[in-house]
């Protein structure tokens, strides 16, 4: 995915942000994160790992709580991301999304990738 500036002109961060993807050790699901586009420095985690809920392969859970409004809605704006209900887990509640992105969805299967080339014994 090409790494584009999302988000560009929101309050909270007028400068926009960059979307990073990971996943998470224990089930690679995807792990996303937002950085500065000015500076690259971390903005807020956009995701959290829920491991005894389902999900599917292209949905994460947002960390709403974390992340500013204004941020959450003009995510939504870029049509990567499709709000598909709510969760609630222990103390949190937050909405899962669908990411409709092709080209993120293979972004998300090359960290996998590389996680699990990670994860194999070296010979």
């Amino acid at each position: 995915m090409e790494d584009r500036i999302l988000c560009a002109g929101v309050a909270s961060y007028p400068a926009g942000l960059h979307l990073r993807v990971h996943v998470y050790q224990s089930n690679n699901r995807p792990a996303l994160s937002l950085v500065c586009a000015d500076d690259f420095m971390p903005y807020v985690d956009l995701t959290c790992n829920v491991p005894c809920h389902p999900l599917a392969d292209d949905e994460v859970f947002v960390a709403a709580w974390n992340v500013p409004v204004d941020v959450l809605a003009a995510l939504l704006e870029t049509e990567l991301f499709a709000p598909v209900r709510m969760l609630s887990t222990g103390f949190a509640r937050g909405p899962v999304w669908k990411i409709q992105s092709t080209e993120l969805l293979e972004w998300i299967a090359d960290a996998r990738a590389d996680a699990a080339a990670d994860a194999s014994p070296s010979a």
